[in-house]
């Protein structure tokens, strides 16, 4: 039995080997930054043979590309500008411009994603790829810029500082009553003219409930909110960091390069701005929740001041509830950049000159 025992572990083990020799290693993938900024994919990237592969959908869109996939031949096909690249599924020849190019590893499916080499699909594009083996981290850096954006072909990078407003409209409603930490929402970025937000009109800013206090007697329902992501209309997905801002003139001001951006005094780092259920009126009351005496809340209103004393104030507590529809601001709390191929650039560019 002994010898059974080790003869099947002997056994399998050089199943295992054998497996992995044809099918390659797979391990943890680096980072991937694309001009300075973390590059967003639909699925992890993935290390074969010591190369990068990525999704394949994410890098050629990323770089301003378009591509197809012929699930029949299983041949890939992305164009942008006079450029054209070929690739096959198993197989490690490609074609830039009509020229044999021979690949390392070879474009393949894993659980349903279509990965391709990442070196050589922004190398083909006109990218630069470098590794910094210390950091482990690959940095794909695109030629030319114009204004505040990068340029390759038709793509180029816009970039949004810290402190940045972006006006947006709730799409569904969110009451203290009803709402779980977690729960997830949407607000569609608000638009009145071509270029007149940080985002293209229709993007979506995804956002997270990150606190729900429902009323409680002459306690105040209270809603904090945080925002994680932007979807751009092309689909693609712009992780930020951003949280709640009213948009009078004592939190937000507008500068001549056609930006909102928050007032100084907007935001402390000991407190948040929050949603307050206070009085019967139709509108909501942002404020900020403090502390007192370890017990009960002092609520400072966003616009003027309030002071709410909940033990004389009963009959004004209701439920913290933002309707949909309702217009806020989201105040990035971080710099960001995103890749725009659509010509939004031009038109960011236009209103601001104009």
């Amino acid at each position: 039995m002994k010898t059974n025992k080790t003869f099947k572990t002997v056994a399998l083990l050089t199943l295992t080997t054998a497996s992995a020799g044809l099918m390659g290693t797979a391990n943890a993938a680096p980072s991937i930054r694309l001009n300075g900024q973390p590059l967003a994919t639909s699925s992890r990237p993935i290390l074969m043979n010591g190369r990068t592969l990525v999704p394949m959908r994410d890098i050629f869109e990323a770089l301003g590309a378009t591509v197809n996939y012929n699930a029949y031949t299983r041949g890939i096909t992305a164009k942008r500008g006079s450029t054209d690249v070929n690739l096959q599924i198993g197989n490690r020849t490609a074609q830039v411009d009509g020229n044999n190019s021979y690949l390392d590893q070879a474009p393949l499916v894993r659980r349903g994603v279509t990965y391709v080499p990442l070196r050589f699909v922004s190398n083909a594009l006109g990218a630069n790829v470098a590794w910094n083996g210390n950091t482990q981290r690959v940095s794909i850096s695109t030629n030319g810029s114009v204004g505040g954006g990068s340029q390759v072909a038709g793509y180029r990078t816009i970039s949004v500082p810290a402190g940045a407003v972006v006006p947006v409209t709730l799409d569904k409603t969110l009451s203290s009553a009803t709402a779980r930490v977690g729960d997830r929402f949407t607000a569609t970025v608000k638009s009145e003219r071509l270029g007149d937000s940080e985002f293209p009109a229709g993007s979506k800013v995804e956002g997270v409930v990150s606190e729900a206090q429902p009323r409680n007697g002459g306690n105040p329902g209270v809603l904090d909110l945080d925002f994680r992501n932007v979807v751009l209309p092309d689909g693609n997905r712009v992780p930020l960091r951003g949280e709640l801002i009213a948009l009078d003139n004592e939190s937000v001001t507008s500068t001549s390069q056609g930006r909102i951006m928050a007032r100084s005094n907007a935001r402390s780092n000991s407190d948040r701005l929050k949603v307050i259920g206070i009085g019967a009126g139709a509108g909501f009351l942002l404020g900020r929740v403090l502390k007192k005496d370890g017990i009960l809340p002092t609520i400072l209103g966003g616009v003027g001041g309030l002071l709410y004393d909940m033990q004389k104030n009963k009959d004004k507590a209701r439920e913290a509830v933002l309707p949909a529809n309702t217009e806020f601001g989201v105040r990035l709390n971080s710099s960001l950049a995103y890749n725009d191929a659509t010509g939004y650039y031009n038109e960011r560019i236009n209103y601001v000159n104009n």
